[in-house]
């Protein structure tokens, strides 16, 4: 989309030349219509300059080392299994950079989306953690995009193993690098739109079960 925006822009810039050189000039237009045709800059700053497009866009923020860019990636998903493992949900909390998106479906195909704070995420997702299997194992095959040093996107073809089940499932992500540390941004995966059928009490444990020891 910015690619098209870029293209839009440079457009306009290359055009508003040609178009005021096509005006008639046996006649000077008064002040009123020189305001009314004088056409519009471009996406400009205060100054009333075009855009700069060598200074801002993609081109500019080019990934320095992809390779090492994906290794710390790959680290750090690695890393939220064993915190996920652990169950240290506060720990989680500090690897997120808020306001969080996440998205998902249910069994009818209905797509679901929205942006959670720091108090709506927890509220919704520390149940779900707190009821981490702590023998999952997970394997994953992640597709790796470095947009640039600081946004990375991915897509991962996972196996998770559990009282011995094997499931495989597939998610993406965008992760961003704030003061030198990756972080959650987005998070998408299908198929936990559905009303859980299980009950769950205030400690997030299923009804019937003891809340595990840490």
């Amino acid at each position: 989309m910015m690619r098209r925006i870029a293209l839009c822009l440079t457009s306009l810039a290359l055009a508003s030349p040609v178009w005021a050189q096509g005006q008639p000039q046996s006649q000077s237009p008064s002040k009123s219509q020189q305001q009314q045709q004088q056409p519009s800059s471009p996406a400009s700053g205060g100054s009333g300059a075009p855009m700069d497009l060598s200074k801002m866009g993609p081109w500019t923020r080019k990934p320095t080392n992809e390779a090492r860019t994906r290794k710390e990636v790959e680290a750090f998903i690695k890393e939220e299994d064993a915190i996920m493992k652990r169950r240290d949900f506060e720990a989680s909390l500090a690897r997120i950079d808020f306001p969080m998106f996440m998205a998902t479906d249910n069994s009818q195909g209905m797509p679901t989306s929205e942006s959670y704070d720091r108090q709506r995420y927890t509220q919704i997702m520390k149940p779900f953690f707190d009821q981490t299997p702590t023998d999952m194992q997970v394997n994953h095959n992640l597709d790796i995009t470095v947009l640039s040093d600081s946004l990375v996107t991915y897509t991962d073809n996972y196996t998770m193993t559990t009282k011995g089940e094997k499931r495989a499932g597939r998610n993406a992500g965008l992760l961003v690098k704030r003061e030198g540390q990756w972080k959650w941004k987005a998070f998408i995966e299908p198929g936990w739109g559905d009303p859980s059928p299980t009950g769950v009490g205030g400690s997030g444990v299923p009804q019937g079960q003891d809340t595990p020891k840490q």
